[in-house]
């Protein structure tokens, strides 16, 4: 599947004015589904869900533009080797982003939109995970699939 980037634009747009409440609920989301990983973050999470926001709308801006989208990611990638972030810790992002996504924006949330978000999210990781890869296997990491995208209501 080919990344629709029109509705990672569009998606992108209607997240921003949602502001904190998307991250917050991220966080939420994947501390409830997955508490192993909460050890990974600092206990106050607002300026975590800062970057994570700024970080989500700097994708989906910039999805179609690979020389300012690589570079930002690569940078990404070798930043959180500080944070002790595995290969396997991606799909478990991924996962908790497609919730999160699925849950902002509803009836937008369509099996197209879910699609060209886990393309996305699995170049993310991908690119993430490649400028790593001196610190880390990359060969631990699976991509993400439709089947772990939440249930989609097709219209």
């Amino acid at each position: 599947m080919d990344i629709n980037v029109e509705l990672i634009k569009q998606s992108g747009k209607a997240i921003q004015r949602l502001g904190p409440r998307v991250t917050e609920y991220f966080y939420n989301h994947m501390f409830t589904h997955y508490p192993e990983v909460r050890p990974l973050f600092p206990p106050h999470m607002t300026e975590q869900q800062r970057r994570l926001f700024e970080a989500l709308l700097f994708l989906a801006e910039h999805v179609d533009r690979t020389e300012q989208l690589v570079p930002y990611l690569n940078s990404l990638g070798v930043s959180h080797i500080q944070y002790n972030t595995r290969p396997e810790h991606y799909p478990i992002v991924g996962r908790s982003l497609l919730a999160t996504l699925q849950h902002f924006l509803g009836p937008a949330w369509t099996r197209e939109m879910a699609e060209s978000w886990i393309a996305a999210y699995n170049l993310v990781a991908t690119i993430c995970i490649e400028a790593a890869c001196a610190a880390m296997k990359s060969d631990r990491y699976l991509p993400l699939t439709l089947a772990d995208a939440p249930s989609i209501a097709l219209r």
